[in-house]
């Protein structure tokens, strides 16, 4: 039989990660696409935030961005205020109701964690997590 080389079997432990997330996937809250969820989620953490700034900080077009928020608008999610420094810029909010799906959503994401890590004890968590940070390259 052959062995498996360690890149093929980290392939392999990854797919099964990616599989375990999308169970229950806790990005698909409210019924959101995962980019819709992935923008709430920023505007929930920036609070205030323009456009421009938003698609800076995920990557993105401000079109791009602006299609998004209308569609999260529409949804009743967000809601667009006057910047008071720039009476021509918009500052992004979420409603209520997106606030209420964006904690929900972090709550999902935080329990799934906590399961996966429960199966370790907490001196194999911290040496798992060390590792973790060591091979993952820190984003540009």
């Amino acid at each position: 039989m052959k062995k498996i080389t360690n890149s093929k079997r980290m392939e392999l432990v990854l797919a099964r990660l990616q599989s375990y997330w999308e169970t229950e996937d806790p990005r698909r809250v409210g019924g959101l696409t995962e980019s819709q969820l992935l923008l709430l989620l920023s505007l929930s953490e920036h609070p205030g935030c323009r456009v421009q700034d938003t698609a800076e900080r995920l990557d993105l077009t401000a079109p791009t961005i602006s299609i998004g928020v209308r569609r999260l608008e529409k949804m009743g999610l967000v809601q667009r205020d006057a910047d008071p420094d720039d009476r021509r810029a918009v500052c992004l909010l979420l409603s209520p109701q997106g606030r209420k799906i964006a904690s929900k959503a972090r709550s999902l994401r935080a329990a799934k964690l906590e399961t996966m890590l429960s199966r370790l004890a907490v001196d194999e968590q911290e040496s798992f997590l060390e590792m973790l940070e060591r091979v993952i390259p820190e984003a540009d």
